[in-house]
């Protein structure tokens, strides 16, 4: 009876667990789903980290590869991970092993995409250009 309840106690903490990771994957979705879809329509990047630091994010280009469409070539040079935008959503509905091993393989190409964008286009290069009127950029000037 006792081992029941412990079962129970285990299965109620897994499932919690999995709900906090699909609520960080919808909070992560929500946010770009919103950056992207300005960048889209608009042509304007409401990206934070961009406007803060004045580096680019790790999905900086994103935007313009997805309105480059359908010239692949062009949305490549853009951003070279455009193509997995559509499958994160599918990390929501996979079970925790599958969706652990997908988000450190993700983090893992993004970041090393990121370094190397960085090495070969930053910071004159779009969509790796430095944002010269960023925040630090002002307060840097100030000082």
């Amino acid at each position: 009876m006792i081992h029941n309840k412990t079962k129970i106690k285990s299965k109620r903490k897994q499932s919690n667990a999995v709900s906090e990771s699909v609520k960080i994957y919808v909070v992560f979705m929500i946010i770009g789903g919103i950056t992207l879809g300005v960048s889209l329509f608009t042509d304007v990047s409401i990206c934070g980290i961009y406007h803060v630091t004045g580096i680019p994010c790790f999905s900086c280009g994103m935007g313009r590869a997805f309105r480059s469409l359908p010239d692949i070539w062009m949305a490549f040079a853009y951003h070279p991970l455009f193509f997995t935008v559509p499958f994160i959503p599918l990390l929501m509905i996979a079970n925790d092993k599958v969706r652990n091993i997908a988000s450190v393989i993700l983090i893992i190409v993004f970041v090393g995409v990121w370094i190397i964008r960085m090495i070969l286009l930053f910071p004159h290069t779009a969509p790796m250009e430095y944002n010269y009127n960023s925040l630090f950029e002002i307060i840097v000037a100030r000082f």
